[in-house]
This record gives structure tokens, sequence and C-alpha cells, in this order.
């Protein structure tokens, strides 16, 4: 293998090594003075800070564009997509309209949020700094929302293409290693079912009184805003069965206190080793807890999701399932067995498109349970056992 080593004044070979780095695309956008939107194309948007929320891009100084968004003292950043090459490209241009034949809609400050877009983040300028033949512009994030999952637009070697990651990996914080390392084992075995489910498959892990989600496979076909790696939820009743259906020890701190409360907790733990999986029922309560997980995981914000996990109620989690009746499904677990018997992992469905009623959900549980059932055999675990006369997990619900 040969190299070449350039001097860094040798523009064109700077950028070439550079270009060995991909960045994403975005759009930033505002409005000038006479409410029309104006916009530019840029690699180099990126986070600063989460306390506060800051995010930056850099502009050429030469940019013909900037100046009026300058001038606005807000701006909005749209991420594009893989298939919104045509609207950088626009974006892009020197001459012409460049918002004709592009469909966009007001951010809360005005600003166009671009139609397509994988997510907008809403800002306030704060500071602008000089860098060589480019600015450091600096935003405070007041609003943002993630609008669809597919693969983002990236940059580079000198062209456009699209990242597409089968699956992701949380970081390796210090309390993560280990159950990262079976996520890690079992992304094949993920990656098929998120393709066969057509739905998102998240790997997820008991730590430090949390559950994580260690590792997310996406499904090239799915309708949903994708999880994001590395999320915690504190590990409290009604929440996590999983985890402690097969854990005597651990089911006795997370069950309720009250009587009632206490022996309803039991049944439902037995149902889970009955069926061999959990189930997560939908309403307001519940989708209150997903937006408080995104808000602790992105400004470490507890109190929220301690508020919405008060909420939520048991009846969600875990039910008997009449036959004939249909179910606002969230989520499917199914637990991954360590070679010492417990649960190391549990493996989670989630994306599902339209409510279900007892059979199909056991379907979709029978497709989860194998595939949990041969990661336990590759990190060397056994395949969940029923109960005897008890069902069997590929065929029984209640």
């Amino acid at each position: 293998m040969t190299s070449t080593t350039l001097t860094a004044h040798d523009s064109r070979y700077f950028r070439d090594v550079l270009g060995r780095f991909p960045t994403g695309v975005a759009i930033v956008t505002a409005l000038d003075e006479h409410g029309a939107p104006v916009g530019m194309a840029v690699g180099s948007f990126g986070s600063v800070s989460l306390d506060p929320p800051l995010v930056e891009f850099m502009p050429a100084r030469t940019s013909s564009t900037y100046p009026t968004i300058a001038r606005t003292g807000r701006f909005c950043v749209s991420i594009l997509a893989a298939d919104q090459e045509d609207v950088c490209r626009a974006m892009a241009s020197k001459t012409g309209e460049k918002f004709a034949g592009i469909d966009w809609h007001p951010a809360p400050s005005g600003a166009p949020i671009i139609a397509g877009a994988l997510a907008w983040i809403d800002c306030t300028t704060v500071q602008e700094h000089e860098a060589g033949d480019h600015l450091i512009v600096i935003g405070r994030v007041d609003q943002l929302a993630e609008l669809r999952s597919a693969s983002p637009l990236v940059f580079f070697r000198g062209g456009y293409g699209a990242f597409t990651a089968p699956s992701l990996v949380a970081a390796p914080e210090r309390d993560l290693i280990e159950p990262i390392r079976l996520a890690g084992l079992a992304r094949q075995a993920m990656e098929r079912l998120a393709k066969d489910l057509s739905m998102e498959v998240i790997a997820v892990g008991n730590v430090t009184g949390n559950t994580v989600s260690l590792a997310v496979a996406d499904s090239p076909t799915g309708d949903y805003v994708p999880t994001g790696v590395g999320y915690r939820t504190p590990f409290a009743f009604p929440v996590g069965s999983v985890f402690t259906a097969w854990d005597e020890g651990a089911a006795v701190d997370w069950l309720p206190s009250e009587d009632a409360a206490r022996r309803d907790g039991i049944a439902t733990l037995e149902r889970v080793r009955r069926r061999g999986w959990s189930v997560a029922i939908g309403d307001v309560h519940y989708d209150q807890l997903e937006r408080s997980v995104s808000r602790l995981f992105a400004h470490d914000e507890a109190a929220p999701i301690t508020t919405a996990m008060a909420g939520l109620s048991s009846s969600q989690f875990d039910l008997d399932l009449e036959p004939g009746a249909t179910y606002d499904v969230r989520n499917l677990t199914a637990p991954v067995f360590g070679p010492d018997g417990t649960v190391a992992l549990g493996l989670m469905v989630r994306g599902f498109s339209q409510h279900l009623d007892g059979s199909e959900i056991a379907a979709v549980a029978d497709v989860l349970t194998r595939a949990a059932d041969e990661v336990s055999r590759y990190i060397g675990g056994g395949a969940h056992v029923p109960p005897a006369g008890r069902g069997t997990t590929k065929t029984s619900h209640d």
C-alpha cells in the first residue's frame, strides 16, 4: 500500500483528504425582510452543547445567502434524507429561485422546514466567529422535532450518497461495555428480524436501574420515528417485566408494595413466563413516556420521565388478550438468556402500523421469540421453555 504526503497548503489535496470523513447534509433557512424564503446547503452542521442546547454551522465568507440569514437573527436547519439530493443541489445553486418546486412549511420562527426532511431544528443566533475563509455560527436551539425514519444524505469523497446502517450499537459508556458486547452478537439476528417484520428491533438491557436501548436495527420499509441507541428508562413497575419474570430476586423489589397491585403484578409475571414474551399497549400516558424519554436523553431532564411513568397503568402491560379484541400494540419483548440462565437481553420489536388482535399479536411474538432463542443459543444460553402444562411460547396467548 502506498500513500502520498503533501503539504496542507495544497488546497486540492487538503479537500481530498478531509473528504474521507463523511459529513451530513443540511439546509439552513430563514425568511428575508420581505417574508420570502432563503436557504443554503451546508455540510458543516453539528451539535455544540447539551446545556444549553447549542448547534453550529459554518458558512463561507463569500456566501451571498448567509448575510440575509444573519440579519434575521434566526435560522432553521432541515436535515436532508438520502432521496433529497435534488433539494441539496437547488439550495447550493448560485443562480435562479432556490425554492422553486420545493415544498416547505414554517417552523415556529417562520423559517422554512423542508418537506421530507428527517428532522428540523429551529434556532436563535447567539454567536458568530471568524475562522479563516469561513464563519462559525452558533445557534441556541429553541424547538426541534424528528419527522421520519430514512437514511440521511451524506457528502463523501466529493460526492453525495446515502448512509445506511442495518443496525447501530450504543456508545461504550462504562456500565454498558458488557451489555453492548452481547447486543453486538445479536445484530445479525436483529437485522433479519427487522427486515422480516418491517419493524424496528431493539436489544434492551437492564443496567444500573435502567432499561437501556443497546442496539437498534431499522426496517428498510418501516414508518416510525426511530429509537436512539443509549436511551434509558427507569427500571420500575410496570415497565421491564421481561427482566423480572425469570428472576425472583429482582421481582421482589420491582413489584408494587400495595397488596392488590402486588397480586396483579405477580399474575402479570406468570403470564410473561407462560407466553415467553411481554407486550405493551399504548395510550396517551405511554405517548407521554416516549416523549419524556427523548427529552431525558437530549437534555438530561429527569423530572418529566418520572411524572410520565407515574401515569402508566399496569393494565397496559402484559394484559390478558381478549378474543376478537384489537390492541394498539407499542412493543413486544422476548428474553435472551445468557449462559448463567438469567435474562441477558430483551429483544424488542416496535413500529406497528395498525392495531392487532390476539392471534396476530401471537404470530408476531412467535417470530420474535424464535429470533430471541437463536440469540440465546449463540451467546451460550438456552431457549425459553414454558412451564409444563401451561401452553407453549409459540402458540399460546391469553
